[in-house]
C-alpha cells in the first residue's frame, strides 16, 4: 500500500521537475502513474479478503490507513481505470503541448490518483477530511487545463456544491465523533447513536457524499465539469473519483442503526437519478455532456441495489441484503469500466476532430476503425446487451429489486415495483441514446468534409488505453461468476459475517438465473456470421461489388440529408418539453431563398427550480450584508470591541 502511494507523489514531483520538457513530462508524468495502478491492480486483487494497516508519522499527527475488503475493492477499480487513463493520457497530453506545461498536468494527475487511493483506506476524521478536499482541488485544477470561459463557469460551480457537501460530511464526522468519543473510524460502529442523531447523521452523509456522486437533484454541477476537462481526467472524474462518494455512503452507513426507510430513501433517488439522467443524456449534442448525464443514471442504478441492500439490512433479510450490495458492488465496477472506456473513446474523436459538437461528425469507422469498435463495445457495455459486463450487474439489481418487491407489503411493493419499471425504461432510452450516438459519429457519410480529411486513429498508446478498458469489459461479462465469487467477500465486509452464508446462497441463486455468457457469445457470434455464410452460399459469381450513393429520389444526394442527433430525439422532446424547456434558434443567412440555421438545445429545469433561487437569494442577503462594508475604520474598530464585549459577557455568565 505505502509503495503504491510513494509511486504516485514519485510521478508528481518527476512532473514538476521536467516542467519545461514537455515530452520527457508527458512520458515519465503519466508513465510512472500507469506503472503504479499496474502494480495496485494486482496488490489490492489480492487483498480483497483480508484487512491492512498503515501508519504515516506526520509533524501534526499520525495517519492511519486501513484497507479493508471495501477500500481494496473501490481501490482496484481506481487502479484499473487509472492504469487506462494513464497509458492513454502519454500521447493525450500532446493536445496541450503548445497551450500549457505537461509536466503540470503529470503533477495534478499524480496527487488525483493518490489522494483517491488515499481517501477509501483514511480511517480518522481529520486526515479523510483532508484528502477528500485535496482530492476536490487536485480534479479543479486538471479541469482548468481547458482554459475558457465556460470551464471557469463548470469550475466554480463544481467548487461550491463539492465544498457545501464537504461541509455536511464534515458536519457529520464530528456528530458521529462526539458520539464514540474518539476520531477514528474504527471505534465508531456500535457508537451507541440514537435513533434522532442516526437521522439526522443519515441525511448529512447521503446529501454530502451526494453532492459529489452526482444524485438528483444535486447533480447540475456534473455535466458542466467533467466535459470542461482533459479526456482522460473525464474518465478518471465520471468513472471513479464520483464512487469515492458511494464508498462514502456505504461506509458511514455501516456506523448507523440502520431503519427501513432510509433504504427507501436511496431507493427513490436512485430511481429519479437513473431516469433522468438518461433522459436528459438523450437531448445532448455535446458528446461528453451527454457521457455525464449518463454518469448520473448510473450512479442512480447503483443506488438502486445498494438501497436494497440497506433495507435488507434493516430488515433483517440476509439474502435481499446480500443481493442488493452484490449487484451495487458489480455496477460499481462495470461503471468505471465501461464509462472510462466511452469517456476515452470520446477524447480520441475529439483529439483528431477537435469537435465535442457530434452533430457536425459523421463516418469516422472508417477513418478511425479501432476506436469506433471500442466505443461501440462500452456502448453495447453501458446499454446492458450481453455478454458484456452492463448486462451482468443490471441483470443482478433487477433480482434484488423484484426479492424485494416479493417480501415486502402494500407500500413497500408498490415502492418497489415503481423502481423496476424506472430501471427498465431507463435501459431502454440508454439503447435509444447510444444508437443515436454512434451512429451519427461513426456511421454515414462525412457532414463537415474539413474534419472527414485530417481524421485518422489515434496514436498507439491511446488505443491501448481503450482496449485495456475493452478487455475489462469483455472478462467481467463472460467471467461473471468468477467476479461475483470475489464480490462475496466485500459484501460480507458491509453485512457482517452473520450474512456470510445468505451472501453464498444470494449469489448462486441469481448467478443460476443468468444464461451462461459463454452459451450467450457463442449465439451472438453465431448471429454475425449467420448473414456472411448465407451471402457466400448464394451469391451470385458473375456478379461484383458496387458502391454508390444512397438513392435520394432522383435529387443529387447531401450528407445534409442524414438524420442527425436533434432530429433523432426530436418527438421525444416535443413530447417531454415540460421536462427540458429546449430552447429553439432561427438564423436566416440571406433572405428568404438562403439557407436557415436551425438549433435546439434541452435546458436542466432544475437548474431554475433549486438553484437560481438559491442564487437570488444570497446575492440578496449578500447585498444586505454590504451595508456594514462602509470602508470606515472607525467601523471596524467598534465592531471589534463589541465582538470582544460580547466574549467578555458569555465567558463572565456563561
Amino acid at each position: 500500500m505505502s509503495v503504491i502511494y510513494l509511486m504516485f507523489i514519485a510521478g508528481a514531483v518527476a512532473s514538476l521537475l521536467l516542467y519545461k520538457f514537455q515530452k520527457a513530462a508527458a512520458y515519465i508524468g503519466f508513465g510512472i502513474p500507469a506503472a503504479a495502478s499496474l502494480y495496485g491492480i494486482w496488490f489490492f486483487f489480492t487483498n480483497l479478503t483480508g484487512t491492512s494497516e498503515l501508519v504515516v508519522q506526520f509533524p501534526v499527527m499520525a495517519a492511519k490507513f486501513t484497507l479493508d475488503p471495501l477500500g481494496a475493492f473501490f481501490s482496484l477499480v481506481i487502479s484499473l481505470v487509472g492504469f487506462a487513463a494513464s497509458i492513454y493520457g502519454i500521447h493525450y497530453a500532446e493536445e496541450y503541448r503548445e497551450s500549457v506545461s505537461i509536466g503540470a498536468m503529470g503533477f495534478f494527475f499524480n496527487l488525483f490518483m493518490a489522494f483517491m487511493l488515499m481517501v477509501v483506506s483514511a480511517s480518522h476524521v481529520f486526515w479523510f477530511m483532508v484528502f477528500w478536499e485535496l482530492m476536490t482541488l487536485a480534479s479543479f485544477f486538471l479541469i482548468h487545463f481547458n482554459d475558457s470561459e465556460k470551464t471557469s463557469k463548470a469550475t466554480i460551480l463544481y467548487m461550491v456544491i463539492a465544498h457545501v457537501g464537504g461541509a455536511a460530511i464534515l458536519a457529520g464526522m464530528l456528530l458521529m465523533s462526539s458520539a464514540a468519543g474518539s476520531f477514528y473510524f474504527q471505534d465508531f460502529k456500535g457508537a451507541g447513536v440514537g435513533p434522532v442523531l442516526a437521522t439526522v447523521l443519515f441525511l448529512l452523509f447521503f446529501f454530502g457524499f451526494g453532492s459529489k456522486a452526482g444524485v438528483f437533484p444535486i447533480h447540475v454541477w456534473l455535466p458542466e465539469a467533467h466535459p470542461a476537462a482533459p479526456s482522460h481526467v473525464s474518465a478518471l472524474m465520471s468513472a471513479v473519483m464520483i464512487k469515492t462518494a458511494i464508498y462514502g455512503i456505504i461506509r458511514t452507513c455501516m456506523w448507523l442503526p440502520l431503519n427501513e426507510w432510509w433504504g427507501i430513501m436511496i431507493i427513490v433517488f436512485g430511481a429519479l437519478s437513473a431516469l433522468l439522467g438518461v433522459l436528459y443524456a438523450l437531448t445532448q449534442h455535446d458528446t461528453k455532456a451527454l457521457l455525464a448525464y449518463h454518469s448520473v443514471e448510473n450512479i442512480g442504478i447503483i443506488l438502486l441495489g445498494c438501497g436494497v441492500g440497506f433495507y435488507g439490512m434493516a430488515t433483517g433479510n440476509a439474502i435481499l441484503a446480500a443481493a442488493g450490495f452484490i449487484g451495487g458492488l458489480y455496477h460499481v465496477i462495470n461503471h468505471a469500466t465501461f464509462k472510462g472506456l466511452l469517456f476515452l473513446g470520446a477524447g480520441s474523436v475529439i483529439f483528431r476532430t477537435h469537435t465535442k459538437d457530434m452533430e457536425i461528425l459523421g463516418g469516422l469507422g472508417r477513418k478511425m476503425p479501432l476506436t469506433a469498435f471500442a466505443f461501440l463495445i462500452g456502448a453495447m457495455a453501458i446499454s446492458a446487451l450481453p455478454p458484456l459486463n452492463g448486462f451482468v450487474s443490471e441483470w443482478f439489481t433487477y433480482q434484488s429489486l423484484i426479492q424485494a418487491a416479493l417480501g415486502s407489503g402494500v407500500a413497500g411493493t408498490i415502492i418497489f415495483t415503481m423502481a423496476i419499471v424506472a430501471l427498465a425504461l431507463t435501459g431502454v432510452l440508454a439503447v435509444m441514446c447510444f444508437v443515436k450516438v454512434y451512429s451519427v459519429i461513426f456511421t454515414g457519410t462525412p457532414r463537415d468534409e474539413k474534419i472527414w480529411e485530417h481524421a485518422k486513429e489515434s496514436p498507439v498508446l491511446m488505443v491501448a488505453g481503450m482496449f485495456v478498458l475493452v478487455a475489462a469489459c469483455v472478462a467481467l461479462g463472460l467471467g461473471a461468476p468468477y467476479a461475483a465469487s470475489k464480490i462475496i467477500g466485500v459484501t460480507t465486509s458491509i453485512t457482517g459475517s452473520g450474512f456470510d452464508a445468505a451472501a453464498g446462497i444470494s449469489v448462486k441463486a441469481v448467478s443460476g438465473s443468468v444464461v451462461s455468457p459463454v452459451l450467450i457469445t457463442i449465439i451472438f457470434v453465431s448471429m454475425i456470421f449467420v448473414p456472411i455464410i448465407f451471402t457466400m452460399v448464394f451469391k451470385d459469381s458473375t456478379s461484383t461489388m458496387r458502391t454508390t450513393k444512397p438513392w435520394a429520389c432522383g435529387a443529387k444526394y447531401s450528407s445534409r440529408m442524414q438524420i442527425t442527433a436533434s432530429p433523432f430525439t426530436g418527438f421525444l422532446r416535443q413530447t417531454m418539453n415540460w421536462l427540458y424547456r429546449s430552447e429553439v434558434h432561427f438564423e436566416e443567412t440571406n433572405g428568404y431563398f438562403g439557407k436557415v440555421k436551425y438549433s435546439s438545445h434541452a435546458k436542466d429545469i432544475w437548474w431554475d427550480i433549486i438553484y437560481v433561487p438559491i442564487i437570488k437569494g444570497f446575492s440578496g442577503l449578500s447585498q444586505m450584508l454590504s451595508v456594514i462594508q462602509n470602508g470606515r475604520m472607525q467601523i471596524y474598530a467598534s465592531y471589534v470591541l463589541i465582538m470582544l464585549a460580547v466574549f467578555i459577557i458569555l465567558a463572565i455568565f456563561g
